[in-house]
């Protein structure tokens, strides 16, 4: 081993350059065992920002259905009241829910889209993958 020693040092020189050359083959290699314990630990760092995203579909769909909810209500006391002011109830209703919809609609849709289209896109992109 004199030779050996005089060349590269000592053993342990000799078993950490192979320790060396064997851990950079096998990184080298992306297992399917690998993929999911990358996959596992994207999914963990990805909850903050699912918690945000459901934060704000709840923060701008809630009043949006409250306020239906409300024109329902409304028109329901329209039918129990007294004929005249059964109509400007149900006018009020109409004119509400007109309204929601002018300044909620497309704010609501919007977030709800983004929401929900990120699941059906990588469904989508998934099918697509494993179709031969």
């Amino acid at each position: 081993m004199g030779l050996w020693s005089s060349l590269f040092g000592s053993d342990n020189v000799i078993k950490k350059a192979a320790d060396g050359i064997y851990n950079g083959v096998d990184k080298a290699i992306f297992t399917d065992e690998e993929k999911a314990t990358r996959f596992m630990s994207l999914l963990k760092l990805y909850e903050p920002f699912k918690l945000a995203q459901r934060l704000l579909a709840l923060s701008v769909t809630l009043p949006y259905v409250v306020v239906w909810l409300l024109c329902a209500c409304m028109l329901v006391f329209s039918g129990f009241v007294e004929p005249g002011y059964g109509e400007q109830v149900s006018e009020a209703a109409r004119a509400l829910g007109e309204l929601n919809n002018d300044t909620l609609a497309r704010p609501v849709t919007l977030v709800l889209s983004f929401y929900f289209a990120g699941g059906v896109l990588e469904g989508v992109v998934s099918k697509i993958r494993t179709k031969p």
